[in-house]
């Protein structure tokens, strides 16, 4: 069971990075190949189409589960090109109560209103294609199935295959959503990497980095295709907060903050800094988010 959630943990830094401006999303200028600023809603009229309505109303974001490639792509700046496909509407409200139920439901509300993405696009599945193919490769049936824009989440769950996962599996579905989350709050600038996260990174910078380094405090490698020490940091980062909301306290003092594995106490002090930020900074307690069942 421990090496299992080693592997967990430290393989679960695999999400798809998309480095942004970071502007806020909802002041960005419009240019003429833009999407427009507003959708109509409702999209349809299922029972689950009010809920989406009364979140409009609520957080002025944008559910949207019928949309274009345009809606979907227009500022994404990831390495990686990725196609979407419209959500299969018989599984959209099972989608909307994992969102709520294992992310929105875990925060403060003062910070989900400050965080709340502008869009939030239900896909039945997220494709990445191979550029000198032109062709898609089906990456929907992996445990990650998100991706992030600055003003935008994107989740690849609104089909049959959530429902088919253990719990277990259910629980890293979760922590890469709440990761996807954290994520695209950066890239938004509504949220920032803490400066005493910051002053934590690897001695001799994050290029020396080559994989799971519990004496450096690293749980991964930072991607191959980031650049400079913000990237990288906010690579580290969200492994944090990845490895955090999917793993019990006691999951954690069994595998990456045990002392036979965190011996210098790297990730302890890194795990410290980030609980304490985010429960003195916005009440937000990120293990709490972990234990949640």
């Amino acid at each position: 069971m421990r090496h299992f959630l080693l592997r967990a943990i430290t393989g679960s830094c695999l999400l798809f990075i998309t480095w942004g401006l970071l502007s806020c999303s909802k002041e960005k200028t419009l240019s003429p190949n833009d999407p427009p600023v507003f959708y109509n809603l409702p999209q349809g009229n299922h029972p689950y189409d009010d809920s989406i309505v009364a979140f409009n109303k609520k957080y002025g974001s944008y559910i949207l589960y019928k949309f274009t490639q345009q809606d979907f792509a227009y500022d994404l700046t990831s390495y990686v090109p990725m196609i979407a496909a419209n959500a299969n509407q018989a599984y959209v409200q099972q989608t909307l109560t994992f969102f709520r139920t294992q992310c929105l439901d875990l925060y403060p509300e003062t910070f989900l209103r400050k965080t709340m993405p502008f869009r939030i696009v239900l896909a039945a599945y997220l494709d990445t294609i191979i550029s000198s193919l032109g062709k898609p490769v089906d990456t929907s049936r992996s445990l990650t199935g998100f991706t992030a824009s600055h003003n935008m989440i994107a989740i690849g769950w609104a089909d049959s295959t959530l429902q088919q996962h253990s719990p277990q599996e259910l629980r890293q579905v979760k922590a890469y959503l709440n990761r996807c989350y954290f994520q695209q709050a950066l890239l938004s600038g509504a949220l920032i990497i803490p400066d005493v996260f910051m002053r934590l990174g690897p001695a001799g910078g994050y290029q020396y980095v080559t994989g799971f380094q519990p004496e450096k405090g690293m749980l991964e490698a930072p991607s191959s295709e980031d650049a400079g020490r913000n990237a990288s940091a906010t690579w580290d980062f969200l492994c944090y907060i990845n490895a955090i909301t999917g793993h019990t306290k006691a999951e954690l003092d069994a595998t990456i903050l045990s002392p036979s594995v965190d011996r210098n106490g790297k990730i302890q002090e890194k795990y410290d800094a980030l609980v304490r930020y985010f429960k003195t900074q916005y009440g937000v307690d990120l293990q709490a988010v972990g234990d949640h069942r």
